[in-house]
């Protein structure tokens, strides 16, 4: 990729030429607001928070766009408060200017995130998480008055200057800019970017465009979105992380930059894309229609002991012909298993094991028939977020608690009738994923999840995301498993089993490895496991259950290296706290039932808001 050689001398020459507006990103700030704009009759201040507001003056008219710090603390008094997007620290203060009755206005996208009743749904749905249309630093409660009228190019007069809303959504889903511009103006406008464009050519907090983990569903927007500002030919770039770019070459060389970055790190999600003509060299084991289902096709007999539908393999032993399960999905997946052990005349469920933590690899344990009489197991690292579902934020979960008969470590082994299992830690789309090693009918094999699939099928592999604790650079230890293993056989799922090829999985490592750089140059950090992880600082449990006048107690985890001032907000229910390791507080008396959500706020040495950690009591 073109970009991954340039962007680190390109954004370096761009900052030692780039005309610098107030104070560095990593600075503490050393004064109030600065000017960052003055001509034309009009006048535009800046900030010193992290994430930076700017007011902007025109005569006796005036707003602000984006509101972190309260209105005691603005300059001038705004008409109205103009938002780029719903993170909560970027709509911190919002209240205040609603209490001091100043419209506050935001795209209608922005509802689902900021409205009271949309918020409770959210956070109702958001632990645990069922699926992965998540968001990312969203208010714990939702706010009253606001008006969702900033439709794409809607426009505001100010004075003789005319703003206009520039969708620009991919930090979220909701997200805009605006243009500002006046009539017979020789230059380019104004561009207030919020968090669409950064600072060097990096993605402020990457992790919030994996909108899905399979694609580049969210990357591909934030690319289009630095384009779309971009051909506005700005004199100004005015965001809210990083400083005032004041010349329209530089600014277009910016975003030039890293426009192509972002385009070169969504290309990279797809293994396909970087093999080549390497599909024509290995072959499936099942039938085309088998592949990418969902467990709604008839059986495929993968070979004599082994039959497979969808995600669910059921593995027979020639001792009474009894059964082993791997990754049940849902009652779809039961009603197969009771058909084909009805077909085939197959005796008894004796074992039941999961590749990794995602409901459609395990839910169908719940309904699976003579429960208790079969035995269950995974390895460690995958039981811990499915017997207990609330101590991480993680998606695809369930509510309900599986208990095991054998949780297994990393390495090691479990018999069962005449086969031997070995399982291996597999982190690749999930942290929570195991490959499982062993020989059926005489074939080496390797069930591999969601990691590896054929080049062919999806993009031949599961894709990452932040929220799933997956990476890029993760892939290619596993990948690199594998080529130790050197199985005969990959038993991926969704349909897709196939033929062990020694030269896709060399590429596999190569692709974990390249991406996994192009992920870190986008990074502020240049540090990929980093900045595009949401853990970085979390709370476990996530969420507890307790009783009004009962006491809570959740762990702090923070990621090693990190020099973060944490605090609690407890939102005038509970005491705010510094968190060093642990959280303790009472619940008092008279808190409502319900679900109540508290901010946990990790900031870095500029004041910015650099993870999404959060804690939930579900009062009885």
């Amino acid at each position: 990729m073109r970009s991954r050689v340039l962007l680190p001398a390109l954004c370096l020459a761009l900052v030692g030429l780039a005309a610098w507006v107030g104070r560095s990103q990593s600075a503490k700030p050393e004064s109030p607001w600065k000017t960052a704009f003055d001509a034309d009759g009009l006048k535009v201040l800046r900030s010193p928070s992290s994430p930076a507001s700017y007011l902007l003056l025109v005569g006796d008219e005036s707003l602000l766009i984006d509101a972190p710090m309260p209105v005691d603390t603005i300059p001038t008094k705004p008409g109205k408060v103009l938002l780029t997007h719903h993170h909560r620290d970027t709509v911190a203060a919002v209240s205040t200017y609603l209490d001091a009755k100043i419209p506050v206005l935001a795209a209608p996208e922005s509802a689902e995130w900021l409205k009271p009743g949309e918020v409770a749904k959210y956070w109702e749905k958001a632990i645990p998480l069922r699926d992965s249309r998540t968001s990312y630093f969203v208010v714990p409660v939702g706010i009253d008055g606001i008006d969702y009228s900033l439709k794409k190019d809607h426009t505001i007069k100010l004075g003789e200057w005319k703003l206009t809303v520039v969708p620009t959504s991919g930090h979220s889903r909701d997200h805009i800019a605006f243009s500002l511009d006046k009539a017979g103006r020789k230059s380019g406008p104004l561009v207030f970017t919020g968090d669409a464009v950064s600072t060097n050519c990096h993605l402020w907090t990457p992790f919030t465009t994996d909108w899905d983990h399979w694609t580049d569903a969210g990357l591909k927007p934030t690319a289009e979105s630095v384009k779309r500002i971009a051909d506005l030919k700005p004199s100004h770039l005015c965001p809210s992380r990083g400083e005032v770019w004041s010349d329209t070459l530089k600014v277009e060389q910016l975003l030039m930059v890293q426009g192509e970055a972002i385009r070169d790190c969504g290309t990279m999600k797809s293994f396909e894309k970087s093999a080549g003509d390497l599909a024509q060299t290995y072959d499936f084991l099942v039938p085309k229609e088998q592949i990418a289902s969902g467990g709604d096709k008839p059986w495929s007999r993968v070979s004599p002991s082994l039959w497979l539908t969808g995600n669910t393999y059921v593995l027979k032993s020639k001792e009474a012909n009894a059964c082993l399960v791997v990754d049940p999905w849902g009652q779809r997946a039961v009603d197969q298993v009771a058909k084909l052990r009805n077909d085939e005349n197959l005796g008894p469920i004796e074992a039941v094991t999961f590749s990794h933590a995602h409901y459609d690899h395990f839910d169908g344990v719940y309904t699976l028939p003579v429960k208790g009489e079969f035995k269950v197991w995974t390895l460690d690292r995958v039981a811990e977020p499915l017997k207990e579902p609330y101590k991480y934020r993680a998606p695809f979960l369930d509510v309900r608690p599986i208990t095991f008969d054998k949780e297994i470590k990393d390495g090691d082994s479990i018999t069962w009738r005449e086969y031997t299992f070995r399982f291996h830690h597999f982190p690749g789309q999930s942290e929570f994923t195991c490959a499982i090693e062993t020989t059926i009918d005489g074939k080496r094999c390797l069930f591999t999840a969601d990691n590896f699939f054929h080049v062919r099928q999806y993009s031949g592999s599961g894709g990452w995301m932040g929220l799933n604790r997956s990476f890029p650079s993760v892939y290619a230890k596993s990948a690199e498993k594998v080529l130790k293993i050197e199985p005969e056989w990959i038993l991926a799922e969704h349909g897709g089993p196939y033929v062990f090829n020694r030269k896709d999985y060399q590429q596999r490592v190569i692709w974990g490895e390249q991406a996994g750089e192009i992920c870190d140059n986008l990074c502020i950090s240049k540090k990929h496991r980093l900045d595009w992880n949401p853990h970085r600082v979390s709370v476990e449990p996530v969420l507890v259950k307790a009783k009004a006048g009962q006491a809570v107690k959740a762990t702090l985890r923070v990621e090693p290296g990190q020099k973060l001032a944490v605090k609690f907000e407890g939102r005038g229910l509970v005491p705010d706290a510094t968190v060093t390791d642990s959280l303790e507080f009472t619940l008092p008396n008279s808190i409502a039932k319900g679900r109540h959500v508290f901010a946990v706020r990790a900031r870095d040495a500029s004041g910015a808001e650099v993870t999404d950690a959060f804690f939930a009591v579900d009062v009885e």
